[in-house]
């Protein structure tokens, strides 16, 4: 345990029977929080806020785990016995062959390890703190006691704090008390010590702010927390089988059983056919060791990890491993407009107020900019409907602008940051507003309620005014008076139909020209009382419109392309106006807004029954006005329809979406609950990273059938081949033949092919891998084509081998002396070239399953060709040089022999390609037809 954690302690005890200045005092700290070197101090003296310390990945752990496979184990002891029984040579040859592929294999699991560990560090939570004055966003393990936390709607909280500020601050405390209902929390000091359940101004680790704000005096982290003391994990990457693993171990298990009863029976003949009790159990071993697929699951869970990996780089954190094959799978991505589709990079353009419309000037988040109405400048401060308008939008907000540099840079939400640069523009700066309307409540924006209200008492004239923004018509219902400007006076009129009808209008159009528009309004409330929310929000003044671009982000458009040859659906799902929803819908290419296409919004969707809207959901595309329980409705719907769905949110609200989902995708920007829920987080928020996602999501499938497909031809192959000679001999000479001897077949599979392997596992994916159609989910690993390639894969290598095997057997004798012995090491070498050789061209016809090697191109994968180039020396020396020929049991070729090993292997080139002609010409052939039926 680390010094200072006992003072901690006591602190931690009591910090809700302390006034918040005492505990702040009691730590050491202030509303500025801690500075860096303070903080630095303290993650040494208290250690880092982890419920439980993360375990390192230990080299000699992994290393010992490779000894696990029973079978290595028996090898390693025959060839010992073997040693023991004079064979020396032959024994250290067997166990260095097992030993390298032991490193082999310790090296590849070393090199997941550290990806999945990698991973997990990038999807680690996050929260905001103020240190130095500022706030900022760092990892949850990061925090030390004494930090300021800021806590939010949505907020895991991340370590036990005292609360010396909230506004509306509701925790849902049921991972900890159990309690269903979402506490309200206060800041006031409590009289007597009571249980954690009843502790109001305490927000504890691992529990969710469900609405309001707070901040809070960290007073326990890691295992001092109240969730550390009963071992509750925290959020974290997990690891998980997917459904493709379980597939792959099943047939692994199969084919175990199946290749052992082989390599039983063969041992048993052979010693009741004289050979030797030592050398059979040597040989069935090897063999066994070579084509039981016990790697599988490694080689699997490793090319997932990797390819992960690669997801991560492209701004994809994947939180779950199954999300990665149902990736492959999606045929509808539903993705929020704003910051997904769009910029998030928002600029009010237009001011609709005293009925006039007036042009904003400037770009980006300068607050340099004109004003212009009917093309003629306007000052804003002699306007008085203006600068209401931009008073309420700087004043009900909560982002801040601050310099940085040479230029300036928004803290919060990019829309409130628009709205504040846009009152800067107008000479209205936020800070001197507060000094003179502090806040003293606020009701946070909801999408259900699609509006935000703030309560502010007027410091210079002593009274109280609510100020609202939202939709437009939302608070026109919600108004009764209109602002209006009249000679250089504020004139406030009752609002009439007519004035609803044309603000709406005017709405209306404004959002047509893809602006997204905001409504201000504000109420005079009576001084003393205190009224309930709920009626601050009634008898409103309504003080304008705000129009606001948010340009779409240029690689969409070309995302959006790709979706639809990849047969996917692109569906905007926005709580923007229905015309802006268009208008960006129009600009990306999502949709011409045919017959067959429309637009549903949040209330029609309200008034729809499920069957109803089962009915129309194939044709919509664009959604708006819609909140987060619309979009669970609209997963459900797509699901029912056999669509496989990705659906983006960020709000605690949209957790049951993401969940329900197939693939929820979360934005990095967004909630904690939000990362939670989902199976992938983006980090840039952008639509184009899912469609990377899903392209590399599908390759990282077809990289894993690849291998599949690799690893079990030559394995089935070699059953055959060695199956077939043995009893080829038993039969015809009665005596069993051995095509191949046991380091040759260790030496062939355990180390020549695991390097192809590894280059086929990050394999660049096929040149249409967007263009086809999503994988169904019900579909098998080996569909009815792949099998079929496995079968002639290995039936060519099969028959090649042998026959080079008969062919050099003439004038065999077995046992018949030396002769006999040269010509069978002859005839065994000759095997051993060409089964290796088979195998490495082999790889690259399993770089595809569909095109010609001449269209994926040869030197496409330069891993690959490091690996069979690897291989091939190392044939090469197994071979070719008389010193570790002995060991290999083998002779040298001559030029005609390789010859010969050449262009037999070279039959499954020319026996693929020609099968994969046939096939795109009737993929092609198909294709057609379902043109013309259509």
């Amino acid at each position: 345990m680390k010094t200072g954690l006992a003072d901690l302690e006591e602190k931690r005890q009591q910090g809700h029977l302390m006034e918040p200045g005492e505990v702040l005092q009691a730590f050491r700290t202030s509303e500025e929080g801690l500075t860096s070197a303070e903080v630095k101090r303290r993650q040494e003296r208290y250690g880092m806020n982890e419920i439980t310390e993360e375990k390192r990945i230990s080299i000699l752990k992994i290393f010992l785990s490779q000894f696990k496979n029973a079978l290595i184990l028996i090898l390693l002891v025959a060839t010992a016995i073997s040693a023991a029984m004079g064979n020396v040579i032959d024994a250290t040859v067997i166990f260095a062959a097992v030993f390298l592929c032991v490193i082999l294999g310790f090296f590849f699991e070393y090199r997941s390890e550290k990806a999945i560990k990698a991973l997990k560090e990038i999807a680690a939570p996050t929260a905001s703190v103020i240190r130095e004055g500022n706030e900022v966003k760092i990892p949850s393990k990061e925090i030390v006691p004494g930090d300021i936390l800021v806590l939010r709607a949505g907020d895991r909280v991340a370590a036990d704090a005292r609360l010396f500020e909230e506004v509306n601050l509701k925790v849902d405390e049921s991972p900890l008390t159990g309690e269903s209902r979402a506490v309200k929390k206060g800041v006031s000091v409590l009289d007597e010590d009571v249980t954690i359940a009843e502790r109001k101004n305490m927000a504890y680790s691992g529990t969710t702010v469900t609405y309001g704000r707070g901040k809070g005096v960290v007073t326990a982290i890691g295992m001092g927390t109240e969730l550390g003391k009963i071992a509750r994990m925290l959020v974290g990457a997990k690891e998980e089988e997917t459904p493709l693993e379980r597939r792959i171990n099943e047939i692994g298990r199969w084919l175990s059983v199946i290749y052992v009863c082989i390599c039983a029976t063969i041992f048993v003949l052979g010693v009741l056919s004289g050979l030797s009790l030592l050398g059979m159990v040597i040989w069935s071993i090897s063999l066994a060791v070579a084509i039981v697929p016990e790697t599988l699951p490694l080689i699997i869970t490793g090319t997932l990890a990797l390819g992960v990996q690669r997801m991560a780089r492209k701004r994809a954190i994947v939180r779950k491993l199954p999300a990665v094959e149902t990736l492959g799978c999606i045929t509808a991505i539903c993705s929020d407009k704003t910051g997904t589709l769009t910029k998030n990079e928002m600029t009010v353009r237009r001011v609709y107020v005293g009925e006039k419309m007036i042009e904003v000037t400037g770009a980006g988040y300068e607050p340099k900019g004109e004003f212009f109405s009917q093309n003629k400048k306007t000052e804003p401060g002699e306007d008085e409907s203006l600068r209401m308008a931009f008073q309420i939008a700087a004043l009900c907000n909560d982002s801040r602008l601050r310099k940085e540099g040479d230029g300036h840079k928004i803290n919060g939400d990019p829309t409130e940051g628009a709205l504040v640069v846009a009152a800067e523009k107008a000479g209205l700066n936020k800070d001197d507003l507060e000094e003179r309307y502090r806040r003293v409540g606020e009701i946070p924006f909801e999408r259900e309620r699609k509006r935000m209200t703030t309560v502010h008492q007027d410091l210079v004239e002593g009274k109280k005014v609510a100020y609202v923004k939202g939709a437009p018509e939302v608070l026109l219902d919600l108004s009764t008076g209109i602002y209006r400007h009249d000679e250089g006076k504020a004139v406030i009129e009752e609002i009439t139909e007519e004035d609803r009808r044309e603000v709406l209008n005017v709405s209306d159009k404004m959002a047509a020209d893809a602006l997204r528009v905001i409504a201000v309004a504000y109420r005079d409330l009576p001084g003393e009382e205190k009224e309930e929310y709920n009626a601050v929000e009634k008898k409103l003044i309504f003080a304008g419109l705000l129009g606001m671009t948010d340009p779409p982000r240029e690689e969409v458009k070309d995302a959006i392309e790709r979706c639809k040859k990849a047969g996917i659906k692109p569906i905007m799902i926005t709580g923007d106006h229905k015309l802006t929803a268009m208008a960006i819908a129009r600009e990306l290419g999502m949709t011409s807004f045919s017959e067959d296409e429309k637009v549903l919004t949040g209330a029609e969707l309200e008034k729809m029954s499920e069957a109803q809207l089962e009915e129309i959901v194939d044709n919509l595309v664009v959604y708006s006005r819609v909140s987060p329980a619309h979009k669970l409705r609209i997963v459900e719907s797509l699901k029912r329809k056999g669509n496989v769905v990705a659906m983006t949110g960020d709000g605690i609200n949209d957790a049951p979406a993401l969940k329900r989902s197939d693939v929820g995708v979360a934005m990095n920007s967004g909630t904690e609950v939000a990362k939670e829920a989902s199976d992938m987080v983006l980090t840039d928020n952008n639509f184009a990273t899912i469609v990377a996602a899903i392209h590399e999501g599908r390759a990282i499938y077809d990289n894993m059938k690849k291998y599949l497909v690799y690893q079990l031809s030559y394995a089935f192959a070699e059953v055959c081949l060695l199956v077939g000679a043995f009893f080829f001999g038993f039969f015809f000479f009665g005596v069993p033949l051995l095509a191949l001897i046991p380091i040759q077949i260790l030496w062939a599979n355990l180390v020549i092919e695991d390097l192809p392997a590894m280059g086929l596992g990050i394999d660049p994916p096929d040149p249409d891998i967007m263009e086809r159609k999503p994988r169904d989910p019900k579909e098998r690993v080996f569909t009815k084509r792949t099998l079929h390639l496995l079968i002639l894969m290995s039936a060519v290598i099969f028959i090649g081998c042998l026959g080079v095997f008969l062919k050099y057997l003439p004038g065999y004798g077995y046992g018949t002396g030396t002769i006999g012995d040269e010509v069978l090491w002859k005839a065994q070498t000759m095997v051993f070239a060409t089964f290796i050789l088979y195998e490495m061209i082999n790889a690259f016809n399993c770089r595809s399953e569909r095109h010609s090697l001449l269209r994926v191109g040869i030197g496409s994968n330069k891993w690959l060709i490091f690996g069979v180039i690897g291989s091939i020396i190392l044939m090469v020396i197994a071979i070719q040089i008389p010193f570790t020929g002995a060991f290999f049991h083998t002779t040298r070729l001559t030029i005609l022999d390789w010859s010969i090993a050449l262009a037999t292997s070279i039959t499954i080139f020319v026996m693929v390609e020609v099968w994969k002609a046939l096939n795109r010409r009737n993929d092609e052939r198909s294709g057609n037809k379902r043109k013309s039926s259509a």
